[in-house]
C-alpha cells in the first residue's frame, strides 16, 4: 500500500492529472496495480487524511489544488509541485525551519522549568546522544532521528502532549523532503548547538536557552537554505523527494556532559 500511496503522491505533485484534479477510478487503479479495490481505497484514505485528496461517496477522488494542500504532512509533495515558484517554495521551507526552531526552544525552556528530575535526566541523555551522533557522523546524517527524539523527549519532559503531536508532524514533513535536505545538513553545526544545549540543560539555564540557542539553530537552517540556492543539476527544491533510507541506529552510552 505504501508504494501505491507514493505513486499517487508523485502523480499529484508532477501535475499528471486532468485540470479538474480527478484521479482514475478505484477500479482502474486496482487493475493497474493488480490489487483489491480495498487496498486502493485505503491508500486514498491515507492521502485524504494528509489533505492531498478529497473523497465523496459515489464520486471519484479528486486531488486538492496545490495552493490549498499545504500542511506539514504534505509539505514535501507541495514543494515539489511548486518547483517553478521558487520564492513561494523557499518561504514554505523557511517557515518549516522557523516552526521547528521555535518548538525546540520553547519545549527545552518548559522542561527546565517543570520537568521532574527523572524526566530531565532522560532529556539530557537524548541531547548527549544527539551530540555524539553528530560528532561521529560518517556523512549519512543518521543523527537526524536523534534530533527528533530529543524534540519528543522535550515534549514529554515539559508535559505538552499537543507539542508531542506537532513534533510527530514536523518529523513526517522532514522525511517527505529528506532526499535533498538531509545531505545538506551540517553535522558540525548540530554538534556545536547540541553541546552548548547540553551545558545549558545541565545548569537549567533558561536565559541562555532563550537568548543563545535560537541563533545557533538559525545558522544550521541558513546553511541548508544557502546550499539549496547554490545547488545545480536538478538538485535543490526542484527535486525534493521522499527519502527511503530510514535505517535504525543504536544509542551510545551516556558518559555525562563534557567538561566545560
Amino acid at each position: 500500500m505504501a508504494r501505491i500511496e507514493e505513486d499517487l503522491e508523485r502523480m499529484i505533485s508532477q501535475g499528471r492529472l486532468p485540470r479538474s484534479g480527478g484521479l482514475p477510478s478505484e477500479r482502474r487503479l486496482a487493475q493497474h496495480y493488480d490489487v483489491a479495490r480495498g487496498t486502493i481505497r485505503e491508500a486514498l484514505l491515507r492521502l485524504a487524511a494528509r489533505g492531498l485528496v478529497v473523497r465523496h461517496p459515489g464520486r471519484q477522488a479528486r486531488a486538492v489544488a496545490v495552493e490549498h494542500a499545504v500542511t506539514l504532512e504534505s509539505l514535501g509533495v507541495v514543494l515539489h509541485a511548486m518547483k517553478h515558484a521558487r520564492p513561494e517554495s523557499r518561504r514554505l521551507l523557511e517557515g518549516y525551519f522557523e516552526l521547528k526552531r521555535e518548538t525546540l526552544v520553547a519545549l527545552l525552556v518548559l522542561a527546565c522549568e517543570h520537568a521532574s528530575e527523572k524526566a530531565f535526566e532522560r532529556l539530557s541523555d537524548a541531547c548527549f546522544t544527539l551530540r555524539e551522533g553528530a560528532r561521529w557522523d560518517d556523512g549519512s546524517r543518521h543523527w537526524v532521528k536523534q534530533e527528533f527524539a530529543l524534540l519528543r523527549m522535550a515534549a514529554g519532559a515539559a508535559d505538552r502532549p499537543g507539542h508531542f503531536l506537532l513534533v510527530q508532524s514536523l518529523e513526517r514533513a522532514f522525511w517527505g523532503m529528506a532526499g535533498v535536505v538531509r545531505p545538506l545538513l551540517s553535522s558540525e553545526a548540530v554538534r556545536h548547538w547540541s553541546q552548548q544545549t547540553l551545558s545549558w540543560l545541565y545548569d537549567r539555564d533558561v536565559e541562555a536557552l532563550e537568548r543563545d540557542l535560537p541563533p545557533l539553530l538559525l545558522a544550521c537552517d541558513e546553511h541548508v537554505l544557502r546550499s539549496l540556492g547554490a545547488a545545480s543539476g536538478g538538485q535543490g527544491i526542484d527535486s525534493l523527494s521522499p527519502d527511503s533510507d530510514r535505517a535504525s541506529e543504536s544509542r551510545p552510552p551516556h558518559h555525562g556532559p563534557e567538561p566545560r
